[in-house]
């Protein structure tokens, strides 16, 4: 098993002194789809057991198991790679030393407390050979080797893409141990249109596998398909979902208002800004920024700053602070007795965190936030 580490930008410039060469950073997988040999497994969503899995790293040590780096937090970014959105990859790769910075191991990053698992898929269209791939969920230089295996088409197709597969895939094919101490993870959607408001059941067994309503409803699974609004309520219940929005079409911007809620659709002022957007909405989502010191991160980072601030000015801030578990999640170190314990073995049976229903059925509820707030309902549709 490949042991799981640190990211090191030593390690990542010699893979991006590669690119540079070769011209794009998904040279790996479109040399390999010339050959004939389709989607490398590890970005194929129908392969490795369809669910991708954001999970404790917990580490033997005796009889018991150590939190090696904090409680896994997942970070799951989805790119359009249709038309003039088909360079997402290239930039989000060019820009991973900045999110590792803002995100992951700089002095500020605003989920320093967590051990952050990235994942980074391509959303593309049905008539495309391969309409929606997602890398697995790491934590290391993994990140950027598995962004390259990404396979974007760079087809235009028609002006509505197949972002309800993505959205499909956080809500019914995801497991994260975040989730079960009742808080949430990251989802951010990058794209310049809308999406459909159906599934289509072949387009789910081409891209999933032809066993996906198994796998994503279980042994008996709907007879019917859930309207994409019914799947984006459901991926709100685990997940901070943002799209952050290329370009200014109002109806994209309408249509994605009315999906997630206005304060959920972001204006990305240039992709090339992406780690700043992100870090910007996570802070503030955290409580690990605010308005005032935002400018701050952004000025070190030498970004426009009002542009940014303009952007994210209405997210409900702080959200992530009003849930019951927020500050009693373990951290590095903690040890436990079972691999598959969610709570380390100093926090006795007696006086264990209460879990929400989200622990047994994937669900939220609605506890009491801590300082007397109740969890946001309106938040969701």
């Amino acid at each position: 098993m490949r042991t799981k580490g640190d990211w090191a930008e030593a390690t990542f410039r010699s893979t991006a002194a590669e690119v540079k060469k070769r011209g794009t950073a998904t040279f790996v997988a479109e040399e390999r789809v010339r050959q004939g040999r389709g989607l490398d497994p590890l970005v194929d969503p129908s392969k490795y057991g369809v669910i991708r899995l954001a999970k404790n790293l917990l580490v033997p040590d005796g009889e018991e198991f150590v939190l090696q780096f904090g409680a896994a937090m997942p970070v799951k970014t989805d790119l359009d790679t249709t038309g003039s959105m088909g360079g997402n990859v290239d930039i989000a790769f060019d820009v991973l030393p900045k999110v590792q910075n803002l995100l992951v191991q700089g002095p500020n990053a605003v989920l320093r407390r967590y051990h952050t698992q990235i994942a980074t898929g391509v959303i593309q269209d049905r008539g495309d050979g391969y309409p929606y791939q997602c890398s697995q969920f790491e934590p290391d230089n993994e990140v950027e080797r598995q962004m390259g295996l990404l396979f974007p088409e760079r087809n235009g197709g028609d002006a509505t893409e197949d972002y309800q597969l993505g959205l499909f895939a956080a809500a019914h094919l995801t497991s994260t141990d975040i989730v079960r101490y009742g808080l949430k993870g990251y989802y951010f959607i990058v794209g310049d249109e809308i999406g459909r408001e159906s599934f289509d059941r072949r387009v789910l067994e081409q891209v999933f596998g032809q066993e996906v309503m198994e796998k994503a409803f279980g042994a008996r699974p709907p007879q019917s398909l859930p309207s994409t609004r019914e799947v984006a309520r459901k991926v709100l219940e685990s997940w901070h979902v943002f799209f952050l929005q290329v370009g200014s079409s109002d109806k994209t911007t309408a249509e994605w208002s009315e999906l997630l809620g206005p304060e959920r659709v972001i204006q990305l002022p240039r992709t090339e800004m992406l780690a700043e957007v992100q870090a910007c909405i996570i802070g503030l989502t955290e409580g690990v920024l605010d308005f005032k010191n935002v400018p701050e991160i952004l000025s070190a980072n030498r970004t426009n700053t009002q542009s940014i601030m303009r952007a994210v000015s209405n997210i409900p801030l702080g959200l992530q602070t009003t849930f019951e578990n927020f500050d009693r999640i373990p951290a590095a170190g903690a040890r436990f007795k079972n691999r598959e314990d969610i709570w380390p073995m100093d926090v006795a049976k007696s006086s264990s965190p209460r879990t929400t229903p989200a622990e047994s059925e994937g669900k939220d509820s609605s506890p009491e936030g801590k300082k007397g707030k109740k969890k946001d309902s309106g938040w969701k549709l």
